[in-house]
């Protein structure tokens, strides 16, 4: 069974990889010379869990896909991967009263998730942080560019290729993973998708940020040293729709990280920039299935920032479905990223 894959980025590779993993004959056509040129080409990229305070059908596909995510990751070893944990610090009390709730709710062990208290946390960072946090010791961060193309080893791929029209592709199945391009197509023009920007900075590592040794997020977030860089992040921007480096957002990447580790953000130095649109829905969950009225077409988009997970365990429901076999979510979950929930 041949399957065009229409987009390069995380959400097409992921599809080809689990595709022909189950042995389909998965070809990606891609419009840029080159895969991963778009949001999936940033240099680094954390991995978490959308954190919610109840089970829902919402915080179901995101467990399930880090799990997932965890799951696959190890079997790549030229994707920089590297499962240093991440440290959710409790900035506000909104975050104080959710993140207990969140630990009781979704029911998982002390050794994929706990809370930790400031002095607990800093011993975990390296360097002595102020504030109680939630800790996941399997998060970790990746290199999505990297990634795409470990996920599109042994994948026939078209780059440069511009598809205008979906009947002129041979195959017996056509998959629309091409973010905000969905809307190009008049049998996907009607989904409510969005851009969204958002802005990476790296800094250079100083004598006491080198010694962090996990990942922390605060409403951003900063990585490890590699190579001399740490990773800051991110911008979220609806109202901005190019790509074009702002210092504004270096600054406010910067100063976010100062208002939460003061002592952290002391002495870094800006040594580059990245800026990119992911594609969101009106309801900020992603959409997955198959297009409604339309025979053996199906859409894989609005990951928004979460991303790395989302398009792993978004290529496993599509595969199942292809197969027409066992779903991998529950049906609650499937019908939540059911496209037809945006039916006109």
């Amino acid at each position: 069974m041949r399957v065009a894959i229409i987009g390069g980025g995380l959400a097409g590779t992921a599809c080809a990889y689990i595709l022909r993993r189950a042995g389909l004959t998965p070809e990606i056509y891609e419009a840029s010379p080159k895969l991963a040129t778009a949001a999936s080409g940033n240099p680094v990229g954390l991995y978490n869990p959308r954190f919610s305070m109840h089970r829902t059908p919402e915080s179901d596909y995101y467990a399930a896909a880090f799990s997932l995510a965890v799951r696959t990751f190890e079997r790549f070893d030229n994707i920089d991967h590297d499962p240093c944990g991440a440290l959710h610090l409790i900035i506000d009390e909104k975050r104080r009263q959710r993140f207990p709730q969140t630990l009781k709710n979704w029911g998982w062990d002390s050794d994929h998730m706990r809370l930790l208290s400031a002095e607990k946390a800093s011993e975990i960072a390296g360097i002595e942080l102020e504030r109680d946090a939630l800790y996941l010791p399997e998060a970790g961060c990746v290199s999505p560019h990297r990634l795409c193309h470990a996920y599109a080893e042994g994948v026939r791929t078209y780059p440069g290729r511009i598809v205008k029209n979906l009947q002129n592709i041979e195959a017996d199945i056509v998959i629309l993973a091409c973010g905000m391009a969905v809307k190009n197509f008049e049998e996907a023009n009607w989904l409510p998708v969005y851009p969204v920007r958002g802005q990476i900075t790296m800094v250079k590592a100083t004598p006491l940020s080198a010694q962090l040794k996990c990942n922390l997020c605060y409403g951003g977030y900063i990585s490890p040293a590699r190579d001399g860089l740490h990773m800051l992040g991110a911008t979220f921007q609806r109202w901005l729709d190019h790509r074009e480096p702002r210092q504004a957002d270096n600054q406010d990447n910067l100063d976010k990280l100062r208002e939460r580790c003061p002592n952290l953000a002391e002495g870094l130095e800006i040594a580059g920039h990245r800026a990119a649109l992911r594609t969101a829905s009106k309801d900020h969950f992603p959409i997955v299935g198959a297009l409604p009225g339309h025979q053996n077409l199906y859409v894989s988009a609005a990951h928004g920032s979460h991303g790395i997970l989302s398009t792993l365990m978004a290529a496993h429901l599509l595969t199942d479905m292809i197969l027409d076999r066992q779903k991998c979510l529950p049906d609650a979950t499937i019908q939540k990223l059911d496209p037809a929930r945006f039916s006109p």
